[in-house]
């Protein structure tokens, strides 16, 4: 009888989830889009109950299969968005929502924070996100018992073992001692803070535990089941399709678009910190993808991207003088634009919604192809997946642009590399080489159309000009004014 494997991702805007086989041949599929809580200007939240309702619909479609019992499921993993702050009383109750990493209220304590620290950190680190509700929310931060990361909370949920990753917990911020994978005890008390608030740490592939009886209960999974810690989802995307091996390069089209390198195989350090020398990279900046693109398909009125990646082959390289700079995240620069703003520039009255969603491509594309030409290591094979990637003419378009081999799986996924952490950490996978002889064994090549990447070359140059114009966009109304 088949064995499976689970990998549950917990995104920004929705949850995914996996069942595959141990050959990575995915059996079923789960997606629950939801949404973020804003309740005041800065504040981002999400429902931890929420999340944990979408693993429970994701496994009661798994187990309704047929030939699909939950005695054969062997391991779990969780993944997700991080290092989103997930606080909970000493029986495990959610205490209140998720703080995300992208919420900003906690100025005061930042500042706070950093005054102490060696080296600074910013909004996107949780722990000025306890400091804020330690000094705003006193009723809520005497409950703590533990705070945790939404995966952790997940797999606490499954097993009652409370535990985080080395990769989160260097995002609590400062309080991690990354080469005695500890937690800085004096530095976590200089801040009032006490010391059992925070999980005990594990590898990622770790197993921490089977299906508790009373998860078992509420779920139908087995007791049986192996739970691994879990880690975030930019190591899980790279082993789910996007840098599985060595010098492997990752291009990410999910709501934002992403670059990672592996200097070596992750396999080497899957069970310790794993970004730094000799491990994975981040590579160039993170800009928009899939939030800008939906906001253009949502404002046209479409609601399928059919109804616009049908028309991009019918326009040429340059989309008629069009051009089209995407909205880099982490931005600190001053502009006059403000810190978020997207740059649609040459609009004239030859351009269709076409051309206006054309453009968008190519300018994303144009930003990828900095991000490898400005890398210094060798790139040896380029992965493109995530959600822009189910489009085939949108893959062709970034291996024109780009200029090079273009590698391709329909199965890559998030998800499905925390499902293969869990299958390899819990010993039902017996060697990492599966991952790229068998479980990417298909992947398909995207070659550039050579008189296209001939011309995208050209345009490539002038896309560069322009961009380093764009990037010293400051204040000086009149500057701005000259350059437009």
């Amino acid at each position: 009888m088949n064995q499976y494997l689970v990998g549950f991702d917990i995104g920004t805007l929705s949850s995914k989830a996996v069942l595959t086989d141990l050959k990575g041949n995915v059996v079923s599929k789960f997606q629950k889009e939801h949404v973020i809580e804003v309740k005041h200007a800065g504040w981002q939240e999400e429902s931890m109950t929420m999340w944990w309702n979408e693993f429970k619909a994701a496994i009661e479609k798994f187990l309704s299969l047929k030939d699909v019992f939950s005695e054969n499921i062997c391991a779990i993993g969780v993944t997700g968005l991080i290092p989103a702050m997930c606080p909970i009383t000493e029986d495990g109750t959610v205490i209140r929502n998720a703080i995300l990493h992208t919420d900003v209220r906690a100025e005061k304590e930042l500042l706070d924070i950093n005054a102490k620290l060696q080296n600074s950190i910013t909004h996107g680190h949780m722990l000025p996100k306890i400091m804020w509700v330690k000094r705003n929310e006193t009723e809520n931060y005497k409950k703590i018992a533990k705070v945790l990361v939404p995966h952790g909370f997940i797999a606490f949920k499954l097993t009652g073992k409370e535990t985080m990753d080395y990769d989160a917990a260097s995002m609590v911020g400062g309080v991690f001692d990354e080469e005695n994978l500890s937690w800085k005890k004096e530095i976590v008390e200089s801040f009032g803070l006490d010391m059992s608030i925070l999980p005990e740490l594990k590898a990622a592939n770790s197993v921490i535990g089977n299906i508790s009886q009373e998860c078992a209960a509420e779920t139908g999974l087995s007791v049986q089941t192996k739970v691994i810690t879990g880690v975030g989802d930019t190591f899980a995307s790279m082993v789910g399709g996007g840098a599985y091996n060595a010098k492997h390069f990752m291009i990410y089209l999910g709501t934002s678009a992403t670059s990672m390198y592996a200097e070596e195989s992750p396999e080497n350090y899957v069970d310790c910190p794993h970004y730094g020398a000799g491990k994975g990279h981040f590579a160039g900046r993170i800009f928009s993808f899939g939030e800008s693109i939906l906001h253009l398909r949502n404002n046209l009125r479409y609601d399928n991207w059919e109804e616009l990646n049908c028309h991009l082959d019918e326009i040429e390289p340059g989309t008629e003088g069009l051009w089209y700079f995407p909205h880099y995240k982490l931005q600190t620069e001053a502009s006059f634009f403000g810190p978020d703003a997207e740059f649609m520039m040459g609009y004239r009255g030859c351009h269709t919604q076409f051309h206006w969603y054309h453009a968008m491509l190519e300018g994303i594309a144009y930003n990828a192809r900095y991000n490898i030409t400005n890398f210094v290591m060798p790139i040896n094979q380029i992965n493109i997946f995530g959600g822009g990637a189910n489009s085939k003419e949108i893959c062709q378009m970034f291996a024109d642009i780009i200029g090079r081999e273009l590698y391709y799986n329909e199965k890559s996924s998030t998800a499905l590399g925390i499902a293969f952490l869990a299958g390899y950490g819990s010993g039902a996978i017996k060697g990492y080489s599966e991952l790229e002889n068998t479980w990417f064994g298909d992947s398909v090549i995207i070659k550039p159309n050579q008189e296209k990447a001939v011309k995208y070359n050209k345009l490539y140059t002038k896309y560069q000009e322009l961009r380093t114009e764009i990037m010293h966009l400051d204040t000086n109304t009149e500057e701005v004014e000259l350059i437009l």
